[in-house]
């Protein structure tokens, strides 16, 4: 999609995903969990998400979180909302998980 001319996250979801996914799995793949690495880790997938998603849509102000933790086979509900223009504005929730490592994200694109 031309950079310049999106103006609906919604469209943009699939693309947002897979930024995503792909930082996530360029940081956290093949680790194991390690509590002194976890905030490097969450700095580097945020940042990560930050530049791509700039690059793929300038227009929008994104905001993006990651939740990092040791998987242990404990429980795990995590939930988000927003007001806004349902037309422009979304979110995209991504999970990833390993052996010993769960992470989830959520982005926001607000235009």
């Amino acid at each position: 999609m031309p950079t310049d001319t999106c103006y609906d996250f919604p469209l943009l979801k699939d693309e947002v995903s897979a930024i995503v996914q792909d930082a996530v799995l360029s940081v956290l793949e093949g680790n194991v969990y390690d509590n002194s690495k976890v905030n490097d880790w969450v700095n580097m997938v945020t940042n990560a998400c930050i530049e791509d998603l700039k690059r793929l849509c300038p227009n929008f102000k994104y905001i993006v979180t990651c939740f990092v933790r040791q998987r242990k086979g404990a429980g795990l509900e995590v939930s988000s909302g927003a007001y806004w223009d349902e037309k422009s504005d979304g979110s995209c929730t991504v999970s990833w998980e390993n052996a010993t490592i769960t992470a989830v994200l959520y982005v926001y694109g607000l235009a």
